[in-house]
């Protein structure tokens, strides 16, 4: 019986099954019944939709991000009522034609909007090209059409040196105006300084002709800009702080700092503390990856103790500056007094670090981790195995000779200096060998540190990190952290209290700085209070953004929704960091902005193809640099660079301007009459002495002295490089790339000398012929050095 119950349940499971199933299709097929009859009654609003999309694709004018939004706005709830699963539907060939064209359209809007305007660029550019061929004495290059006629939400135009990126912005203004795509009320032009502004501006004007209406373009600085909206939205706007002047600004934290230092007890350890001990970064030696590295970052740094004696690491300089400030009087690397038995072909001239004559003390720091490991470039003699090996057999070696000489040795070690407890130990092994510490006056330390090189620097460092932080709308406060950096604590223990003081002046005298008045501005276009409107927002020179002015446009683009950015810039020719600059922000434009056109000026007029091999090359080594291939219809007619060492060894100051003045007069009287001559300093301390009698020792020259920074966006013949030494006002600069900087700034500083190396780059392609390096060849630049080792580059002997 139950044999027989065992089917007759199978058989009814079956049956339960199959009409489940039945159901379940007849329900799915009254569903697709339901929804197509549906979906035929939204045809004649799905073709109405469609058509909707025509004058996008007209060939008329360039589909943008924003205008394929603003469609799809309108069309979201239409696009929820057609089913995914439309094509099986069993349409007529027609009603799916009408359905299916309009969801492609949406669904493959990336590329079908691609397609389009690549091949709307062509064509317009065809259009325009007589346009365009007239507005200069030179015709503008495809690329530079291409990059005029793309109208993207936001669109960003890398453009090389000497490539014509005022032509192009310029071009860009005459081409909307031709096309009316904006009145010139609609439009705000804006750059960095009034030079800029000026020059587009003329240039402007003689593209488009007086009666076209630029003159009522907005033209603007960022500061003048800022300046405009504030006084728009406050009656009663403030004035500009220490009238708007860097040196006066300087000279003020300058005050401030003396002042702290002589009634603040506190302020005035902290002080000391970073001067003496932590002004320059020390850089652990297991980074470097070769002792060549390692020997080049030596020279480019002197290091040079509180009472003039150089060493030859930071570590040491610390120890040298620890014992000068406590009044212990010391010898450096002096030779130890050795029998000759105990002499041998690895140790025979073995002189301690540092010996202390007054205790007949001697000291040894040791560059070796807690493990007792040695960086792997160092170096190892046989029988030894390894660089490890070897160095604690010295270190076991001379530890040996103190033993037998019966004299008293003090160790310190490389991991101290990175735990911050190197000093602390000195202190504790100095006080238990009976050395006398006795701090030196504060009135007797300040004015030894003010003599130092290092100190100018310091007061351009903490003016440089106020205008970075200030720009960021960050305090202070916000930078602390618990396991923050120990120099940068140290640094910000100081800068604080100068920052409040520069704060209070700027109360007191019911002022705000350029950073305040741009932030303010972005404040009250957020807010509302300004409210005029703009179609298009030029930017020349996009690689000095900072980002308080990144804010302000950001807060322009949210008000002005359907505004057009269009950025103008090289992002190899950032050299405005003190004043803010984050390279990053033209490095990740469309991260910060969103939908993007790309487009490059890769065509330079400006100088020869070995320049531009050479500096091409030299900037590239930076990895976080966009990567571009210029190109330049200029061969080089003789060798486009010149090594020219001179040597300064024990020279007075007055005999090295009598020397280099005539070094430099050697070069000019080496130029073709009627050149443009570039003298190209780091500093303006680097202008040579008597340059009034050069130009006229030259008459048929036009001679001129420039900073690097104040020689970007000018062209010259021939430049001289002045002043391509080591050190802490040479070239490389080592104040501009301090690392205390990277806190405020984005992925900006990661690569050493990064901002310096940029700046070189803006040197080196200045002139349309030749560049002349002149470097002191007892302590020349890193820059120099590395351009001998990657280039066979002449070097031009004394005559």
């Amino acid at each position: 019986m139950n044999k027989q119950r065992g089917p007759s349940i199978l058989l009814k499971v079956i049956l339960v099954i199959l009409s489940l199933g039945i159901w379940y299709l007849y329900e799915r097929w009254k569903k697709v019944q339901k929804n197509k009859q549906e979906l035929i009654v939204l045809l004649p609003q799905i073709e109405k939709a469609t058509v909707e999309f025509n004058p996008y694709f007209s060939g008329s004018r360039y589909f943008a991000n924003y205008d394929y939004l603003q469609l799809k706005s309108r069309h979201t709830g239409l696009l929820s009522r057609i089913p995914k699963d439309y094509p099986s539907y069993n349409l007529t060939e027609q009603e799916f034609k009408i359905v299916d064209c309009f969801a492609s359209l949406h669904r493959n809007i990336e590329k079908t909007r691609s397609d389009y305007n690549q091949a709307f660029t062509k064509s317009e550019t065809d259009r325009y090209r007589s346009f365009f061929s007239k507005l200069e004495k030179y015709p503008l290059s495809d690329e530079q059409m291409r990059a005029v006629v793309s109208e993207e939400d936001n669109n960003l135009v890398i453009a090389g040196a000497g490539t014509g990126k005022t032509t192009t912005i310029s071009a860009k203004i005459a081409y909307l105006l031709d096309k009316k795509l904006a009145t010139p009320e609609e439009l705000l032009v804006i750059s960095f300084t009034n030079a800029a502004v000026e020059e587009m501006f003329d240039r402007t004007l003689r593209f488009c002709g007086k009666d076209s209406g630029v003159d009522r373009v907005t033209f603007r600085t960022f500061n003048s800009f800022g300046n405009q909206v504030v006084r728009h939205c406050n009656p009663h706007p403030k004035q500009i702080a220490f009238e708007g002047k860097d040196y006066k600004a300087k000279a003020f934290l300058q005050q401030s700092f003396d002042l702290l230092f002589k009634t603040d007890e506190d302020f005035q350890s902290r002080a000391i503390n970073f001067l003496a001990f932590f002004n320059r970064p020390v850089k652990d030696e297991f980074e470097f990856n070769s002792a060549a590295e390692f020997k080049m970052h030596q020279q480019s740094q002197r290091c040079i103790s509180l009472n003039g004696i150089e060493v030859k690491s930071m570590e040491e300089l610390q120890i040298a500056n620890f014992l000068y400030l406590h009044q212990v009087d010391f010898e450096y690397e002096s030779l130890f007094p050795m029998e000759r038995e105990d002499r041998n072909a690895e140790f025979r001239d073995y002189a301690p670090d540092f010996y202390l004559p007054g205790y007949d003390i001697y000291h040894e720091h040791y560059g070796i981790d807690r493990n007792g490991d040695v960086p792997d470039w160092f170096s190892t003699k046989p029988p030894f195995q390894t660089a490890r090996e070897y160095y604690h057999h010295g270190m076991n070696w001379k530890q040996h000779i103190h033993e037998k000489y019966g004299t008293r040795l003090i160790k310190t070690y490389s991991y101290q200096s990175y735990d911050g407890s190197m000093l602390r130990s000195l202190k504790t092994r100095l006080s238990s060998f009976g050395v006398l510490l006795r701090k030196r006056k504060p009135e007797e330390i300040i004015a030894t540190l003010k003599k130092t090189e290092n100190f100018e620097g310091f007061i351009g460092l903490i003016y440089t990190f106020l205008n970075l932080m200030k720009s960021g709308g960050i305090t202070p406060g916000q930078l602390r952290t618990e396991d923050m950096e120990q120099r940068f604590s140290v640094f910000l223990d100081v800068f604080t209290p100068l920052f409040r003081a520069y704060e209070q002046k700027l109360r007191d005298t019911g002022s705000i700085d350029f950073n305040d008045m741009v932030n303010y501005a972005t404040s009250y276009i957020e807010n509302g209070k300004y409210q005029k409107t703009y179609k298009y927002i030029l930017v020349d020179e996009f690689q000095d953004m900072s980002q308080g002015r990144y804010a302000l446009l950001n807060t322009l683009k949210k008000t002005n929704p359907a505004a057009k950015l269009y950025a103008v810039g090289d992002d190899w020719q950032s050299v405005y960091r003190f004043n803010g600059s984050d390279v990053s922000i033209i490095g990740r434009f469309s991260d910060h902005f969103g939908a993007t056109a790309h487009n490059q000026i890769l065509q330079t007029y400006r100088f020869n193809t070995e320049i531009l091999q050479v500096s091409s090359t030299f900037i590239q080594k930076n990895p976080i640099q966009l990567r571009k291939k210029l190109s330049s219809p200029f061969d080089a007619s003789f060798p486009a660079f010149a090594l020219v060492p001179v040597d300064l060894r024990r020279m007075k100051k007055a005999e090295i301007d009598l020397y280099l003045f005539d070094r430099i007069n050697q070069l000019l009287s080496g130029i073709s009459q009627k050149a443009n001559i570039f003298l190209i300093g780091r500093y303006n301390h680097n202008i040579p002495t008597d340059l009034a009698e050069l130009k006229k020792m030259h008459p048929n020259l036009r001679i001129s002295f420039h900073t690097a920074h104040g020689s970007k966006g000018l062209t010259c013949d021939y430049a001289i490089l002045l002043g391509l030494d080591s050190g802490i006002f040479g070239f490389p600069s080592e104040i501009a790339d301090d690392p205390v900087l990277d806190y405020l700034l984005e992925d900006s500083g990661s690569y050493d000398n990064a901002e310096e190396r940029r700046l070189f780059y803006v040197a080196m392609t200045r002139a349309r012929h030749k560049v002349y390096l002149m470097y002191n060849k007892r302590n020349p630049s890193k820059f120099v050095r590395e351009l001998k080792s990657d280039h066979e580059i002449e070097i031009l002997q004394e005559m």
